[in-house]
């Protein structure tokens, strides 16, 4: 276990080791160049982000939505309500019978 007295003197050598830092000497233009490598690099990613999204691929893609779109409105025209309804009480069994009962 360390000492009282040796715990004291790793103190002061740190605080004599905080006494020989200086300042450094900087470019007065390193900020700026720093901020317009980062500028000319952001403006890179947003370039590249929509430069694939060209408005051929915009026309295409509106013309496959609405294609989209007017297939399933036809498709839900064509099927009414009631046939739905009937389709999906048949295929899980929870329609009634019509049949009298015996018992009735």
């Amino acid at each position: 276990m360390k000492t009282n007295i040796e715990i004291n003197n790793n103190v002061k050598a740190t605080f004599d080791s905080i006494e020989s830092i200086s300042e450094v000497n900087v470019s007065p233009f390193f900020k700026e160049n720093v901020m317009h490598k980062i500028r000319n690099a952001s403006e890179e990613i947003q370039d590249s982000t929509w430069s694939w999204f060209t408005p051929k691929l915009q026309l295409a893609t509106l013309v496959c939505v609405v294609v989209m779109n007017v297939m399933a409105f036809s498709n839900f025209k064509a099927n009414t309500y009631d046939d739905n309804i009937s389709n999906f009480t048949e295929s899980y069994g929870l329609s009634t019978s019509t049949e009298s009962s015996i018992l009735n």
